[in-house]
């Protein structure tokens, strides 16, 4: 059986817009983008903090930005669901790329904030998910705090209890896709809620 790790953040994550003078300060190598996944050039070797962020969206432009500061020669990969942000991905640093099984090197840091409505099998996204893992660094799966069986508008924390597989087929995804992540040595951070200014 799979255990549980906790992390917590020793500071608060700031939610700022990646500034837009961002993507012309910096030179970004490319990746083919083709369905199958991602796919680094084969001329290219995998940097020591390349990352990959599957679903790149408001938490993982985030976290692109954050990542971007603190290792400033690194690749950051996105995988998508479709080609409608490729263009303002490309424009902030992230080489896209539609989500897919195959990748030719895996990289050492995976972040997995993708919402699970947008597919039909969210623990198997995750299981390809960790296959884009080289088992350095860390593969992080973001899950959310409503696989926490609180509803009495009571103290909840995360030694509170997890509802129950079967009584909620929103909690089961999230708690099936947490044991994915478990079982291939990453971590799950069950998130309370996004806020930034604009939403």
């Amino acid at each position: 059986m799979a255990s549980t790790y906790h992390y917590r953040l020793p500071y608060p994550l700031p939610l700022t817009a990646a500034p837009p003078a961002f993507a012309s300060r910096c030179r970004f190598p490319m990746a083919s983008t083709g369905p199958l996944g991602v796919t680094v050039s084969t001329s290219e070797s995998v940097g020591q903090n390349d990352l990959l962020i599957v679903g790149p969206g408001v938490l993982g432009r985030i976290v692109a930005e954050k990542w971007r500061q603190e290792h400033p020669d690194c690749k950051i990969y996105g995988q998508t669901a479709t080609t409608d942000h490729h263009s303002e991905l490309t424009k902030i640093g992230i080489i896209p790329s539609l989500k897919g099984p195959r990748v030719d090197q895996k990289v050492p840091y995976v972040i997995f904030c993708a919402p699970p409505y947008r597919t039909d099998d969210y623990p198997g996204d995750l299981r390809v998910a960790a296959s884009n893992w080289s088992g350095e660094g860390s593969f992080l799966f973001t899950s959310s705090t409503a696989v926490y069986d609180c509803n009495d508008n009571g103290f909840c924390g995360e030694d509170s209890p997890c509802v129950p597989i079967g009584r909620s087929p929103r909690t089961d995804v999230l708690l099936k896709a947490e044991n994915v992540v478990l079982e291939a040595g990453g971590c799950a951070l069950r998130l309370a809620g996004l806020y930034i200014s604009s939403q």
